[in-house]
């Protein structure tokens, strides 16, 4: 059947990534998207209040309020839609806290591979399209959780397995709703 189409928001404070993004989400080949920007967490409320939008990718430090302050937000005004942060390459103290308080689907490392970005927000559009179709189990989300957090780790180079167990202990043991 023809492509679904989709509305992705991409809230950075820098020009270059914004246009960068833009770019690699309207030439996806899993998908067809209407990509919107915005500069800071204030556009971005002012963007999803027009409309809908399906994902919201921002990015974690900006001035004014970061980024997992305002996916929070979003997550509270606008539930059904997706939350991915974007990450510096190893932060893995912002994607677990990304985790647990705004309960993201995902997150994008910079610097970015325009098709991992593909793969990654594709990904977390299905998922969300099985899961209103009722065809995955709740349980699944915990697992993508484990593996979200288990892929970041043991991307991390020359942090020792504590790392590892701090940030499954956050990521299981503080309330998180993943439905």
């Amino acid at each position: 059947g023809p492509r679904e189409r989709y509305r992705i928001l991409v809230v950075d404070d820098d020009e270059d990534i914004r246009t960068l993004l833009e770019h690699t989400l309207t030439h996806a080949q899993e998908f067809e998207s209407e990509v919107a920007l915005a500069e800071d967490a204030r556009q971005g409320i002012a963007q999803l209040q027009k409309g809908p939008f399906d994902l919201v990718l921002s990015d974690q430090i900006m001035p004014e309020e970061n980024g997992i302050a305002f996916l929070m937000e979003v997550k509270e005004r606008w539930p059904q839609t997706l939350r991915m942060l974007i990450t510096a390459h190893t932060n893995l103290g912002s994607v677990l806290r990304a985790v647990n308080l705004a309960q993201v689907h995902g997150y994008i490392e910079k610097p970015f591979d325009p098709l991992e970005v593909n793969r990654t927000i594709y990904e977390a559009l299905v998922r969300r399209q099985n899961r209103e179709r009722g065809q995955v189990i709740n349980v699944s989300s915990v697992q993508d959780a484990l593996k979200l957090v288990e892929d970041f780790s043991s991307r991390l180079s020359g942090t020792g397995p504590g790392v590892v167990r701090v940030g499954l202990t956050l990521a299981f043991e503080s309330p998180v709703d993943f439905n």
